[in-house]
């Protein structure tokens, strides 16, 4: 039985829009020339380049952030106005069956979530499992995002607990394939189609399904035969 779980942000949540529309109508509305494919290249670069170096701790800043890549300076109550926005944007929630089977996944072990998310965006959404979780490790932390290594590392420190004695559960294939080398045991759970990865020790359908399988056995007991 695995004494830790690491356990991928997409694997337990999904993206409830993703529609940037609104906060690109709101950015010209307050007068700034935006174009969707510039702003969200903007945006990629420092959720997956920038955040890991600077640990943006609000909407607020990483929206500076965004705005500084294209040349442009907003004012502080300008952030303020469009933060809620951006966080709509990027708002999750967790997966059903998440919620059902992670009380009974968390007894008798430790559970880390590794996010490429900063911790402002991923922290509501988490706030339901809360109590549950170890430790969860952002780009903040491992100074990169998954699927480097390092966060798995960082993750394995952060629990006190060798490779050997963890799983990693993702649900895409190159999050396995960086993990495996580690030593850990690896699980795709499937979701959004992705069915195989030749990365995966096992596959599940659902956080139900581990939970039932990592479920301690009670030993049988057996009636003395008749004297």
């Amino acid at each position: 039985m695995s004494k830790g779980l690491l356990l991928d942000f997409e694997a337990i949540a999904h993206r409830a829009d993703g529609d940037p529309q609104p906060l690109l109508r709101e950015i010209r509305n307050l007068g700034y020339e935006v174009y969707r494919r510039e702003f969200l290249a903007a945006c990629e670069y420092v959720m997956y380049i920038d955040l890991a170096q600077h640990g943006y701790d609000s909407a607020e800043k990483f929206l500076e952030a965004v705005f500084k890549l294209l040349d442009l300076k907003p004012k502080r109550t300008e952030l303020m106005s469009l933060a809620p926005v951006f966080v709509e944007l990027h708002a999750h929630a967790l997966y059903e069956d998440v919620l059902r089977a992670l009380p009974e996944l968390a007894k008798g072990r430790k559970v880390a979530v590794l996010a490429s998310l900063p911790a402002f965006l991923v922290a509501p959404v988490l706030a339901p499992i809360k109590a549950h979780l170890a430790a969860v490790v952002t780009p903040k932390e491992a100074k990169t995002c998954p699927p480097n290594p390092k966060v798995y590392e960082t993750a394995l420190v952060s629990l006190k607990l060798k490779a050997k004695e963890v799983a990693v559960v993702a649900a895409h294939c190159p999050d396995l394939a960086a993990a495996k080398p580690l030593g850990v045991r690896t699980v795709l759970v499937r979701r959004e189609g992705e069915a195989t990865c030749p990365h995966a020790d096992f596959a599940i359908s659902s956080f139900d399904e581990l939970a039932a399988a990592l479920k301690p056995t009670k030993p049988e007991v057996v009636a003395p035969a008749p004297g």
